[in-house]
């Protein structure tokens, strides 16, 4: 006869050689069965305000360091421009190499666009590649100096959003009249 131990105190232990019958087994399979019915957790609305205001604050640090490595990528793209002497056929190739090589997260940042929403509020700001730029536009110097000064005015846009976000859900609270302050009222909120 054979004898096992089970620590776990789970399961059927079987101590002979004979095997068991149908009905045995379909009791042996049946039981764990019973046992998985699980329950998900409620999560109350002010937690998932709070994953979601968490979700939005990580996205803004996102966009910002994003925008923060294109504007220092349009900054060494204008020096290159100057450097060059002027576009042509040959050095945009070489710009579009330089564009391409400015990545956040593995991922490269010009030819996309780069979008943010929070506080209900969208953000968006498109990094079209040097060659794109230079279709659209009579001078690449100029339009990098555009797109430079689109990143700071999206860069004050999110900061406010930042802001909007940070205020409490219930506005009634901010609504303090210090001029006139009743100290007896104010007591009356610990009695």
């Amino acid at each position: 006869m054979l004898s096992s131990i089970n620590p776990y105190g789970l399961g059927n232990i079987q101590t002979s050689h004979t095997i068991p019958t149908t009905a045995k087994q379909n009791e042996i399979t049946q039981k764990p069965q019973s046992k998985e019915i699980q329950e998900l957790p409620t999560i109350s609305n002010e937690a998932l305000e709070i994953r979601k205001f968490s979700d939005g604050i990580k996205g803004a640090n996102e966009i910002i360091g994003a925008m923060q490595i294109a504007d220092i990528t349009l900054n060494a793209l204008s020096s290159q421009v100057k450097t060059l002497g002027g576009v042509n056929s040959q050095n945009i190739d070489a710009l579009d190499k330089t564009a391409k090589n400015a990545q956040f997260k593995g991922d490269a940042l010009f030819g996309k666009e780069l979008t943010l929403n929070l506080a209900g509020e969208n953000v968006s700001l498109s990094l079209p590649l040097p060659s794109q730029l230079l279709k659209e536009n009579s001078s690449l110097m100029q339009a990098l100096a555009n797109k430079h000064d689109e990143i700071s005015q999206k860069l004050g846009q999110v900061s406010d959003l930042v802001e909007k976000a940070s205020l409490p859900l219930n506005q009634a609270t901010t609504n303090f009249d210090f001029e006139n302050f009743d100290a007896n009222t104010f007591k009356g909120l610990f009695s």
